[in-house]
């Protein structure tokens, strides 16, 4: 039976682990937000300097469509249920649709009294890398033999979100250089060493449990890493606020430039 609450990791729906699982809710907890304060002069009050969100919790809960008297069924579904949940993943909800959010499992579903038929159980998923339910597809603007370009960009969501970048080298030359810049945030690199025909890819690893930025050249197939080759003024990360923004970028080169932001929501 397929109901109105569904959820899925990685594409695998859980009502298709079990036919006699029954979704009941998928609640989005509220964030774990983290504020920095800085005391005013004279003792009075503080101000905000600063502040971010530490987690996202889901919890999927549901319940077993078995007759009271069949304890070993429900003890076999529940184990289906927590290997479906163990490894997180991307998770996806009938409610939220173009939605998405990376997590890992904080807590399995727990058995309980096996004579308690009724009882609706719980696994609750974290995200802590993104805290947020963001865009499956996102934004994206592309320019194509360029060495100098102002792309508007247009960002959705409620909070701000990181812009990933690729730039391939088209010009049948060496590149040492490249910059861009969001407006509010600029990465800029230097001694590049980006060859003909090679890929500049500027992205985002999300694991649930963390997330971080990644610069690496594709040649092939193989890949380096040049988070070393920033200038010491370039932003620790590409962000950028909801809305519509122009995005600059210069290289020492022409090539194809593709910019791209997933929108993110609170």
């Amino acid at each position: 039976m397929i109901l109105r609450h569904r959820v899925a990791l990685d594409g695998v729906q859980l009502d298709s682990v079990d036919s006699r699982i029954m979704i009941q809710k998928v609640e989005t907890g509220e964030g774990k937000e983290n504020y920095n304060t800085v005391a005013l002069a004279g003792g009075s009050g503080s101000r905000v300097s600063g502040g971010h969100r530490d987690s996202l919790d889901v919890t999927v809960r549901f319940t077993l469509r078995l007759r009271k008297t069949e304890m070993a069924e429900r003890e076999q579904v529940l184990e289906k249920v927590n290997a479906w949940s163990y490894a997180g993943g991307w998770l996806t909800a009938a409610q939220k649709p173009g939605r998405r959010i990376r997590v890992y499992r904080a807590q399995a579903a727990a058995a309980g009294d096996p004579w308690e038929w009724t009882k609706v159980y719980s696994i609750v998923f974290r995200a802590c890398g993104v805290p947020y339910w963001q865009e499956e597809a996102p934004q994206k603007v592309q320019r194509a033999n360029t060495a100098s370009e102002t792309m508007v960009l247009g960002v959705a969501g409620s909070e701000r979100t990181v812009v990933d970048a690729e730039f391939a080298n088209t010009s049948g030359s060496r590149i040492d250089t490249f910059r861009i810049d969001t407006g509010e945030s600029a990465i800029e690199l230097t001694s590049l060493g980006l060859m003909a025909g090679e890929r500049l890819v500027i992205d985002h690893m999300d694991m649930g449990t963390m997330s971080y930025l990644r610069l690496r050249i594709h040649s092939g197939n193989e890949v380096r890493s040049v988070l070393d080759k920033r200038t010491p003024g370039s932003s620790d990360d590409l962000y950028v606020s909801p809305g519509s923004h122009q995005i600059q970028m210069t290289a020492g080169g022409r090539g194809r430039i593709t910019i791209s932001a997933s929108g993110r929501f609170a």
